[in-house]
């Protein structure tokens, strides 16, 4: 059964219509669904979603509904129960995913479904929309800053499940690393799992006990695990993670957040079908006013150290600094 969050039509202020970029009121009713594959209240990637699709609601005058903790074996029957219900627009929230999406597309031609990846389709769709992620620039900063703080030259990587956006991810943060302390390594493990505290805290725990002292997070709730890693080792360990800010949950030891700002994108996406154009390559672009920045001030560190990372990131909103996007291959040193 769908779960569905309906909210009446408010009248816009003419502050919000300016910062959402002028869109159309809406005079048909629309209907926006959204797929989540964890928990909305994770404090992590399903809950930068989540906050977007109220924003939705509450700006762009819609009617929304969501479905979390969605399996992918599942997602082909909950996308298509929205479509069935005639929703405009399905944002199906995980590039997990996207195969079901591509398996009912030509069945719901009046339905406009918004994807999430890293690179451009094979084939595109006369009805699908791609953001593009773009995961890299954020982690060259968070490459830079960790290669500059780290005392003993020992940093960390921990991610989920191995996969070609992870490579990216990795090799950016190599590519930082080479730049800004070539002398320094970086260790990485996967757990299997985004969301499993235990296994992260036991990743982090031997990532500590190689004398590692800046960890990098890739995991979603496997966070708390890493939070008490941390707290408990025997030496400082500082970290950061990513989608949303959780210096609260770790105040200690946590830096800053490679933040997801997903609002600016899907306004874009709504606003582009609203003009009749329902297909697309919208990239989720790096830069302080855009949908994908690092959060500053830096917490912990020197205020040199925050100028210097927010520096970095500057030159690399501004195509100064160039962030490699390799997916395919590692090209870590040994």
């Amino acid at each position: 059964m769908l779960k569905t969050m309906v909210s009446k039509i408010v009248i816009l202020s003419l502050l919000v219509v300016l910062s959402i970029g002028s869109l159309s009121v809406n005079a048909q009713n629309e209907k926006m669904a959204v797929i989540f594959p964890g928990s909305i209240q994770d404090a992590d990637f399903n809950a930068a979603g989540y906050v977007t699709m109220q924003a939705v609601e509450e700006n762009l005058e819609m009617e929304v509904a969501f479905s979390e903790k969605v399996a992918v074996s599942d997602a082909k029957r909950v996308i298509s129960e929205y479509a069935e219900a005639d929703f405009e627009i399905i944002w199906a929230h995980g590039a997990q995913f996207n195969q079901a999406v591509f398996e009912i597309v030509s069945d719901y031609p009046n339905t406009t479904f918004i994807i999430e990846g890293d690179r451009k389709l094979e084939e595109e769709y006369n009805n699908v929309i791609l953001l593009d992620r773009n995961y890299y620039p954020g982690f060259y900063v968070i490459g830079a800053l960790a290669s500059k703080v780290t005392k003993t030259n020992q940093i960390g990587y921990i991610g989920g499940l191995e996969l070609p956006f992870t490579y990216g991810v990795l090799n950016a943060i190599d590519q930082a690393k080479d730049k800004y302390n070539p002398a320094a390594k970086l260790h990485y493990l996967y757990v299997g799992d985004f969301n499993d505290p235990l296994k992260t805290r036991q990743a982090a725990e031997s990532l500590i006990s190689k004398g590692v002292d800046f960890i990098i997070s890739g995991v979603n709730l496997g966070n708390y695990g890493l939070f008490r890693a941390v707290e408990n080792a025997d030496h400082q360990v500082l970290i950061t993670t990513t989608y949303t800010d959780k210096q609260h949950l770790a105040p200690a030891n946590h830096v800053t957040s490679d933040l997801f700002r997903y609002q600016k994108p899907i306004f874009a996406a709504i606003k582009q079908i609203r003009n009749g154009k329902t297909s697309g390559y919208i990239p989720m672009k790096f830069g302080e006013d855009e949908g994908r920045y690092l959060k500053f001030p830096l917490n912990i560190v020197s205020n040199e150290i925050n100028d210097e990372i927010k520096s970095i990131a500057e030159k690399v909103a501004s195509g100064e600094i160039e962030v490699k996007k390799n997916l395919d291959t590692l090209e870590l040193d040994d």
